[in-house]
């Protein structure tokens, strides 16, 4: 077996994890980077879908590309990368602890005993910092940088989820809630009952077809052009990621868990939240997915840069 393929099996450890915006929301930060990098680098693109023809898990690009072709067939491959991780859940190519990298918050109104010692903690920062070598290695084999490069995509939008960082500790759940995926709200579009994990994952897009998906990145490009966003910089080295999920952190920590929150951990008495809550989680999955969007085009132009002469 080859030493990258070892690397990534023991990386690939047993244990539940939620999902991080929903397969739209990924599509959408795909597209946001696809518009970055088309109208200054299609080059990058260019490779990119080159290298995501010889993936060895064909059948959800065949699908998503259907009988398109040139421009359109290329958007669809690339959009396809960023939700392949979750399209595939359950299968011989999931990871299940790459897609977070929780640390445990304390529920002040219901406080444990004592901080548990096994808070699942999952492994995207590993996870991102070694597939982003495999996507960038161009020793690599096609099919290998393919998967990689799935992988980077996704993290990206995974760790700017603000509730991929964390996972509250109480009484009830004492070895904590996995990042909201145990506590329910009500859905605000029909009042259904649904994890407060799934509430933040759904909350920017929910149509994943391609004209849905490009209105999105318009608009959220439009709206939050990158000139607004000071944090961003060129992307130099794999320890960025740890900055981005402690600026999850922050955020979770501070407001998605903060006083504004109502949640029950029964779907039966899921509550409604309040307005303030409603309006600001908006704003801010809105602001994360395109950062995230921005972010992972720098990311990919770090992979593709020329090398030195």
């Amino acid at each position: 077996m080859k030493p990258i393929a070892v690397a990534l099996i023991a990386l690939a450890l047993p244990c539940s994890a939620a999902h991080a915006w929903s397969r739209p929301g990924h599509m959408v930060s795909a597209a946001i980077a696809y518009d970055e990098l088309s109208a200054q680098e299609r080059k990058t693109i260019d490779k990119i879908v080159a290298l995501a023809e010889k993936h060895p898990d064909r059948g959800t690009f065949e699908v998503a590309a259907g009988r398109a072709t040139g421009e359109e067939r290329s958007r669809r491959i690339f959009l396809e990368l960023a939700r392949w991780p979750d399209d595939i859940r359950g299968g011989v190519h999931d990871h299940p602890t790459w897609h977070y990298s929780s640390r445990p918050i304390v529920d002040a109104s219901s406080s444990p005993a004592k901080l548990p010692d096994d808070v699942p903690q999952g492994s995207a920062l590993e996870a991102f910092a070694l597939n982003l070598s495999v996507a960038a290695d161009a020793r690599a084999s096609a099919g290998e940088r393919a998967v990689a490069l799935c992988w980077v995509f996704h993290l990206v939008g995974d760790m700017h989820q603000p509730l991929h960082s964390v996972s509250q500790v109480s009484k009830r759940f004492p070895e904590g809630d996995r990042g909201g995926s145990l506590q329910f709200v009500r859905d605000p579009h029909n009042n259904e009952p649904v994890t407060l994990h799934w509430y933040w994952d759904d909350s920017v897009s929910r149509d994943g077809e391609l004209d849905a998906v490009t209105r999105s990145a318009t608009e959220l490009m439009r709206r939050l052009p990158r000139a607004q966003f000071k944090e961003l910089q060129p992307f130099q080295n794999t320890m960025e990621f740890s900055v981005w999920t402690q600026e999850s952190y922050e955020i979770a920590s501070t407001f998605a868990y903060g006083p504004d929150l109502r949640v029950s951990d029964s779907a039966r008495t899921a509550p409604q939240l309040p307005k303030r809550y409603l309006d600001r989680s908006q704003e801010i999955a809105e602001q994360r997915l395109t950062l995230a969007g921005y972010r992972l085009a720098a990311v990919l132009r770090w992979a593709f840069r020329e090398p030195p002469r």
